[in-house]
């Protein structure tokens, strides 16, 4: 159990009435598991991370609501052998990219953009079994929660097959496969690999590709078509090469290619180019890269034991666009008074030019927070 009190200040851009934006938000997580051992539910594990929050927001009513939900996840968990079965409200994740999974469309942020923030699971039936010494099988069907956009199809139900193998010897090796859409979501394939070069260098890759990223629904007669949309194959991916000190220090390269990116219309109109990849609920039938730009990279690096001292901390990342000169860039310095507290201090800068102005809502955040764990 912890509790989680912030304060953000946010400078707004003048489509949303410009000036300066307070949030403060205190926040209690609860994390929960009940296990049985005994009798017919022997094996049996149900988790629950329930959510209760209370916040003074004074930020536009346009910017997405980063109130948490009620029940971050809630699932029930039966083990059968080697296999297992799921039921419940629960998050996935997977693959080597450091910031957005291009194979992951019911869950394509990883949290990292906003360390603060609990990503909420999504409503699933999943199951999980072994296809060989190495190799597992993964099977979901899930509500993706899509946000309603004029024009796309946003009901139905999502569903999804992963196949991952890992290799161990004197390198680490992992690679996945994945199919999956519906639910509003187009058809799509894709894949991962990882790999070990040596002690302390990892490399890997993730793409995936689909005819167009969301389908129409019929009330979309005359609306534009969005970019992402159009009836064409189209594909994202990422190649990253990450180093891992023996302090636990990590410094990673990724190069980024979005090929759903917005049209110039798009990343024009502040209803579609200032929606963030992540959220309360960062569900969306359209992939929101961090960069609306089409190539991109990253330069992210974590320190846990800053100035060799296990109580400091530091994230530090800068998103650089390769199409154009633009720069997103993120600090997080935390300290430990004790080890039952955290302090943390973040801000987060963005310069683009005139033309991407629409994509930044939030030019310029700060924010101070303090996390205590019972």
């Amino acid at each position: 159990m912890s509790l989680q009190l912030i304060h953000e200040r946010e400078d707004v851009f003048a489509p949303l009435g410009g000036g300066e934006a307070n949030r403060s938000a205190v926040e209690l997580r609860l994390n929960l598991q009940l296990q049985c051992d005994r009798g017919a539910y022997q094996d049996t594990r149900l988790v629950l991370k329930p959510r209760l929050s209370l916040d003074d927001d004074e930020r536009p009513r346009d910017m997405p609501d980063p109130q948490p939900d009620a029940l971050a996840e809630g699932y029930l968990l039966q083990s059968l052998g080697d296999g297992q079965l799921g039921l419940g409200k629960r998050l996935l994740g997977w693959g080597p990219s450091l910031l957005y999974s291009p194979t992951n469309r019911l869950f394509p942020d990883n949290g990292a953009a906003t360390p603060r923030r609990d990503i909420p699971g999504k409503p699933m039936a999943f199951a999980s079994m072994p296809l060989s010494a190495r190799g597992r099988l993964n099977l979901l069907v899930a509500d993706p929660r899509l946000d309603e956009v004029d024009g796309i199809r946003s009901g139905g139900a999502f569903g999804l097959a992963r196949a991952e193998w890992n290799w161990v010897q004197s390198q680490i090796t992992t690679l996945g496969a994945v199919v999956g859409g519906g639910g509003g979501l187009q058809p799509y394939f894709g894949g991962y690999v990882q790999h070990g070069l040596g002690d302390a260098w990892t490399l890997g890759a993730e793409a995936a590709a689909s005819r167009g990223y969301a389908r129409r629904a019929s009330s979309g007669v005359g609306e534009e078509p969005l970019a992402q949309n159009e009836n064409r194959w189209h594909w994202d991916g990422t190649l990253n090469l990450r180093y891992g000190a023996s302090s636990g220090a990590e410094i990673g390269l990724e190069l980024i290619h979005n090929g759903y990116a917005m049209s110039d219309s798009e990343v024009a109109n502040p209803l579609i180019a200032a929606m963030p990849s992540a959220g309360s609920s960062p569900s969306r039938n359209r992939p929101l890269h961090p960069f609306v730009q089409r190539r991109y990279a990253l330069l992210q690096g974590t320190w846990p034991k800053l100035f060799g001292d296990r109580r400091w901390g530091l994230t530090a990342r800068v998103l650089q666009g390769l199409d154009q000169s633009s720069t997103d860039s993120f600090l997080e310095l935390s300290f430990s008074p004790t080890d039952t507290s955290t302090l943390y201090l973040g801000h987060a800068h963005s310069r683009v030019p005139e033309s991407l102005l629409m994509s930044r809502p939030v030019p310029r955040s700060t924010y101070v927070a303090m996390e205590l764990f019972f």
